[in-house]
């Protein structure tokens, strides 16, 4: 279960990440978009980690 929350975050973070980076001149929420793509790649950084 850990594994499939790793890569859905890991992917839609990667996702967020880019949508936010190629549309970062329309408005702020692609600015959120960024944001949030980051930290969700941070959370699945820190799932990959051993405990």
């Amino acid at each position: 279960m850990g594994f499939y929350i790793m890569m859905l975050s890991f992917l839609l973070g990667i996702g967020l990440t880019v949508i936010g980076v190629t549309r970062r001149k329309q408005n702020t929420f692609y600015l959120l978009s960024v944001v949030l793509g980051i930290l969700l790649i941070l959370f699945a950084v820190y799932l990959v980690r051993p405990h």
